[in-house]
């Protein structure tokens, strides 16, 4: 099995509020797939798939708004589920205490990238 590297950005890039949209390869299921890279509350990247754990939908419902109101957490913009933005743990809605699936993030010379299998 292959390993990919997909570049994400220039750290810098990614603002504390923003949240950093990145097309992965295809899955098994022949889907396409999406990441999201934001800044946990420590300042250092976080990287999830775009899938609720509810129902294997995008969070943003192709709204491309993944925040909710309060800043500090992700949506699902269809079930209202609340995801921590440090771990990606389920605080609110009908997924409560599972995770989003978190993606390996390397930074290499200030520049991030995912690091995938393939």
């Amino acid at each position: 099995m292959t390993r990919l590297q997909i570049r994400v950005c220039a750290r810098g890039q990614i603002k504390p509020d923003e949240v950093q949209v990145v097309a992965l390869p295809r899955g098994e299921d022949k889907r396409p797939r999406e990441a999201l890279v934001l800044l946990g509350g420590d300042g250092e990247p976080r990287a999830y798939l775009n899938r609720c754990r509810h129902l294997p939908i995008p969070l943003d419902a192709g709204s491309r708004q993944f925040m909710a109101n309060d800043g500090e957490h992700l949506l699902c913009n269809t079930h209202g589920a609340l995801y921590r933005r440090d771990d990606g743990v389920c605080i609110a809605g009908p997924c409560l205490h599972l995770a989003l699936e978190k993606l390996p993030i390397l930074e290499e010379n200030g520049v991030l990238f995912l690091l995938l299998r393939g």
